[in-house]
């Protein structure tokens, strides 16, 4: 990995290799982390973002929210600490309003473009009704809702700083190199039947797993608007956690559906990543995942 500083008076800097850093990932949070330190030989100027590249590809772009310089008996040390720019839209609170006939061409202009987005990428046109904004609803919130409820989608931030709103494309990786694992099985989270709320207020309309461990039920209000046959499945994937230590790094993991063969357990293929972390220090560098779903053949021998 190679480390870039954007410097809040203007230029980059190239930050040299840290001491240790650590990246995560976590399906459910907008945000990535990034926990860098680094050697020095004096005080740094004021950085405000980091970039990171492998082979010459962004894989990291994050703003900074700690800049800590610290004198040890080994020497000076700067620590940095960031969130990938969905932060911003996580942090800024937006205006409440009533906005009629909702577009992306009108969040972009009313909520994100003054946080410095210069574009927002995705469907065109309005869409029907009205879109009220809450007092206390995050920016990211509105957009998050807006798409997800118009859309189907989950927007993210590109690492040119686009907000993107049309969906991520997967992407196929493969896993090698596996330093260490762990198979669980779950059986508690996996849901036997959804009860679905219908229009005159019962829950008369069911989906249901056969092949449940147990019975385990929820209930989806007509408001929710979550899909039970979603959460069926939500719950069928979580009912199995694969986690592997790879050697080196493996990133980005957003949107990645993974394959790794894992010697003495077998090959599992079309796995989702729940979450993840990347290691820098004194042992090297590794990439720990979380993978969930998919399918696996324990009769498979690594050639």
């Amino acid at each position: 990995m190679i480390y870039w500083g954007v410097l809040r008076g203007g230029g980059r800097m190239l930050l040299g290799d840290p001491k240790e850093a650590a990246l995560s990932f976590d399906r459910e949070a907008p945000a990535d982390q990034l926990k860098a330190v680094f050697p020095a030989d004096k005080l740094w100027e004021d950085i405000s973002e980091v970039l990171m590249y492998e082979r010459g590809e962004g894989v990291f772009r994050g703003i900074v929210d700690e800049q800590n310089t610290r004198l040890t008996s080994e020497g000076v040390f700067v620590e940095l600490i960031c969130r990938s720019r969905e932060a911003l839209l996580l942090d800024n609170e937006a205006e409440p309003m009533i906005i009629k006939k909702p577009s992306l061409e009108s969040l972009h202009k009313r909520l994100i473009e003054p946080l410095g987005f210069p574009e927002t990428r995705g469907e065109s046109g309005s869409v029907p009704g009205e879109l009220r904004v809450e007092k206390g609803a995050s920016c990211w919130q509105v957009l998050s809702e807006f798409c997800g409820e118009y859309f189907g989608t989950e927007p993210y931030v590109d690492f040119e700083g686009a907000v993107c709103c049309n969906g991520m494309a997967e992407r196929r990786a493969e896993l090698w190199d596996v330093m260490s694992a762990e198979l669980q099985r779950l059986p508690y989270k996996r849901l036997s039947a959804v009860y679905k709320q219908g229009y005159r207020g019962g829950y008369d309309t069911v989906y249901s797993d056969p092949e449940a461990p147990a019975a385990r039920r929820r209930y989806v209000s007509a408001q929710s608007g979550r899909d039970p046959k979603a959460l069926l499945e939500e719950s069928k994937a979580g009912g199995r956690l694969l986690t592997v230590v790879c050697a080196g790094s493996v990133w980005p993991l957003r949107g990645a559906v993974t394959d790794v063969t894992v010697p003495g357990l077998g090959r599992f293929e079309g796995c989702t990543v729940q979450r993840g972390a990347y290691y820098r220090d004194q042992n090297g560098e590794r990439t720990r995942l979380v993978l969930e779903g998919g399918s696996i053949n324990v009769a498979h021998k690594e050639a």
